[in-house]
């Protein structure tokens, strides 16, 4: 077999097939794209000083709004979406069941079941669905502001928009941008999404958006989710941008309309599915990307990935930007989805941190993205996972930023965060994470959720860190370090992680055993080899 066929057996038809290791010598050459661009110079081995003011940037996630939630819906459902009105336990509720018979008094009594919504920015309470609870339809009635077996209500992203522009007021603190890291659409089945679902779900997100953050520029990638069929994003060197145009003129006419991007970036944005590059009024490039171009479950993505790994040409769209930055001396922001550990193909992984490890730490200052739902990092050392043993302080290049999301499926609690970054190097110096207890909205007569201030990134683990100094890698090394080290740090970063969820990782139990090689692996396959390595399976998320 081909090595492209390797890997669609491997991911696609069974897992019992061969899965070649990219790092294996013999295949050096063939996962090479070096051409690309110069040999790094040693001025560009240090990343620059940051100054002494910061400004304040939002990053939001995996919104997944679940546009025929229904308040009162099945929420322990056995089909794959709970909380609408299709969803059912495969159980029937036996005659004469009562819900909020198995509650306290004051817990029935405060049960949130009112079909409530924003109007005009304001919350509105509506009536109460006393059907539910008389006529015994479901096991679990679904709360007006969504459970932790569902995706996002509309009124709960709502509440969370509603929630920052509260908090900038009350604060007097102003977001000069927001970065969006992909996912609009709910994780319903593809004959319940469609491309009218797509759509309109990624219309009414945006809308709210953009009607709660005002003027504040949003820049956006597209998640797995985001586009019709899922997942698929074909090349349009091979005939196929046909099929999938009409995202990316969609997002283009949106991004436009609601003044986040200029015209030339929106004709970029239809020419590279959904990526483009922008400079920020302080000078920060900006190189957003769509990760559904390396996505395991991307059909296109195994045509001829190995004789032409760049076929979708966003290796070279990155590499050209990255290029032009750092000739210039300035620094660049990327972002995009799937973090290339997490369900990305691996050569792909593998080419998209040697680009990485090329440019850092001079030309690129961050990289964020989302996906997982959970609150992470991820550090990228030199060699890019090639030799195992690399996983040093002196090693360390860059690292990634993986945001936790707004929907509350797998038991989380909804959250967003901003960044105080350096206004000269815009490196990040802090940042602070906020989240809601969905769990106290259940029985509170459906009064809206209140956000409060879980950490803040440079506080919580306690590491000596320069006050100077930005939350580079070599600080997040030394994060993953304590954590390897001491079970209650890695407690902390498990509790973290999930915000606080009423069913928790248990890490003296062994729930976070994999932890520390997915905090240290950058790619897929350099992931894969730790796991191997320590002797433990993958609880990452």
């Amino acid at each position: 077999m081909s090595f492209d066929a390797d890997y669609y057996c491997y991911y696609k038809e069974s897992v019992e097939c061969s899965l070649p290791d990219v790092y294996d010598e013999k295949y050096a050459d063939l996962f090479d794209i070096s051409y690309l661009w110069t040999e790094k110079d040693d001025k560009y081995k240090v990343a620059p000083e940051p100054g002494n003011e910061t400004f304040n940037v939002l990053h939001i996630s995996d919104f997944h709004v679940e546009l025929d939630y229904v308040v009162g819906g099945e929420a322990n459902c056995t089909t794959n979406m709970c909380c609408n009105g299709r969803a059912v336990n495969k159980l029937s509720v036996p005659n004469g069941y009562n819900y909020s018979e198995l509650l306290t008094d004051d817990e029935a009594e405060g049960l949130s079941l009112y079909n409530s919504s924003y109007i005009d920015g304001v919350f509105v309470k509506g009536s109460f669905n006393q059907s539910v609870i008389d006529n015994a339809l479901v096991w679990e009635p679904a709360s007006t502001f969504g459970t932790y077996t569902c995706d996002a209500p509309e009124i709960l992203i709502n509440n969370s928009l509603v929630a920052i522009a509260q908090f900038q007021q009350a604060n007097n603190l102003t977001f000069e941008f927001s970065i969006f890291t992909g996912d609009l659409v709910d994780h319903d089945e593809v004959k319940y999404t469609g491309y009218e679902m797509t759509k309109k779900s990624e219309e009414v997100i945006f809308r709210d958006i953009k009607y709660q953050l005002k003027d504040i520029p949003v820049y956006s990638v597209m998640g797995n989710h985001d586009n019709f069929p899922y997942g698929e994003q074909g090349m349009q060197k091979y005939g196929f941008n046909n099929m999938f145009d009409w995202n990316s003129e969609l997002m283009s006419e949106l991004w436009l309309d609601y003044d986040w991007i200029d015209f030339e970036t929106a004709q970029e944005v239809k020419e590279h599915y959904c990526g483009f590059s922008v400079t920020t009024k302080r000078g920060l490039k900006i190189i957003a990307l769509n990760s559904n171009v390396f996505y395991f479950k991307n059909h296109y993505a195994y045509i001829n990935m190995t004789k032409d790994p760049d076929s979708f040409g966003h290796y070279s769209f990155l590499v050209d930007e990255l290029l032009e930055s750092e000739s210039k001396g300035q620094r660049v922001w990327i972002m995009y989805h799937i973090p290339a550990s997490s369900d990305a193909l691996p050569i792909h992984s593998k080419l998209m941190g040697d680009i990485i490890e090329r440019f850092s730490p001079y030309t690129i200052a961050a990289v964020f993205n989302g996906h997982t739902h959970y609150d992470q990092f991820q550090i990228l050392y030199q060699g890019n996972g090639s030799d195992s043993n690399a996983k040093t302080i002196d090693n360390v290049v860059q690292h990634t930023w993986i945001m936790p999301s707004v929907s509350p499926n797998y038991y989380l609690n909804p959250s967003w965060r901003y960044m105080e970054v350096d206004t000269e190097t815009f490196s990040v110096m802090n940042a602070y994470t906020y989240y809601a207890k969905l769990n106290e909205t259940f029985y509170n007569f459906s009064n809206e959720p209140e956000y409060e201030f879980e950490y803040s990134s440079r506080e919580a683990y306690d590491i000596d860190w320069p006050e100077s100094s930005p939350l580079n890698a070599t600080y997040w090394h030394l994060v993953a370090e304590k954590m390897k080290d001491k079970n209650s740090t890695m407690q902390m970063y498990s509790d973290f992680s999930m915000r606080y969820s009423p069913e928790p990782d248990l890490c003296d139990e062994g729930d976070c055993d994999s932890f520390w090689c997915y905090v240290t692996s950058f790619t897929t396959q350099q992931y894969a080899n730790c796991l191997t390595a320590e002797g433990v399976s993958d609880s990452s998320s």
